[in-house]
């Protein structure tokens, strides 16, 4: 029997119209306290304990320099001159429970490679496992990427943007590919689990989809914070189990139906 695993993507923008920066982003997934050159302002997150690993992947063809993320972040800041600018995208993508960090590193790796990479972005990633040691069901492993907005050259980033990235074609595509890569290597390694990019209702999934929580939600319930989005996300989660238990009469019929 195959069992469905939890799926988690979530891509955003780094916008300057809504107050946000590469640098303060960076700052956020690597758990760090950076200086942004843009802003003039020095971001510090390094009081949260959850971080993992890092790591920078670039395009052949990016200056060296750029392995550094702090600089990376800051040339992508200096690249974008409109005030309302936008200068980057953030992805979150939640990791199976069911692997461990090697699996984890693999995964992200090639997906990075392959959805981003490939296509001229220079990317940043970082592992965050939140653990649970008295209910490991709980733990909450999860990666962030940061993305660059332009196309690069050997001399720095490009003065136009690719306009073909921000295709919603693009969006299913790599939503797609993050199912795809996790559900390869649970057969690989013979897991009896696979994730779907589709939504509750294709699948034909009786259950009510929890909300995206958002960085400073999550943080908050990650520091044991309740918030109210993560109040609303438990009240779902509620009604998904008095769901399944009213359910579950139906679900045994019909197995016994299936079976005769």
């Amino acid at each position: 029997m195959i069992l469905l695993a939890h799926y988690g993507f979530n891509l955003d923008t780094i916008s300057r119209l809504q107050g946000n920066s590469a640098t303060q982003a960076l700052a956020y997934i690597l758990r760090g306290k950076f200086y942004d050159e843009y802003k003039g302002k020095t971001f510090d997150y390094s009081h949260m304990k959850d971080f993992l690993h890092s790591e920078v992947i670039l395009p052949e063809n990016a200056p060296p320099e750029y392995l550094n993320p702090v600089t990376l972040c800051n040339r992508m800041e200096r690249a974008e001159k409109r005030y309302d600018g936008r200068t980057g995208r953030v992805i979150w993508l939640s990791l199976p429970n069911e692997l461990e960090l090697d699996d984890w590193l693999e995964l992200v790796r090639e997906f990075a490679y392959e959805a981003f990479v490939c296509l001229g972005m220079c990317v940043i990633i970082a592992i965050h496992y939140d653990r649970h040691p008295n209910d490991p069901a709980k733990d909450n492993p999860n990666a962030h990427f940061i993305l660059s907005d332009r196309p690069l050259t050997r001399e720095g980033f490009c003065i136009k943007k690719d306009r073909d990235w921000n295709k919603k074609a693009h969006i299913r595509i790599w939503r797609r590919q993050w199912a795809d890569i996790q559900n390869k290597m649970f057969e690989r390694k013979g897991r009896d689990v696979r994730v779907s990019h589709l939504s509750l209702e294709v699948q034909g999934i009786d259950r009510e989809p929890t909300i995206p929580l958002g960085r400073t939600a999550m943080a908050l319930e990650n520091r044991g914070i309740q918030t109210e989005l993560g109040n609303r996300n438990r009240a779902i989660i509620k009604r998904n189990l008095e769901r399944e238990v009213h359910n579950r009469p139906r679900e045994r019929e019909r197995s016994r139906e299936r079976a005769r």
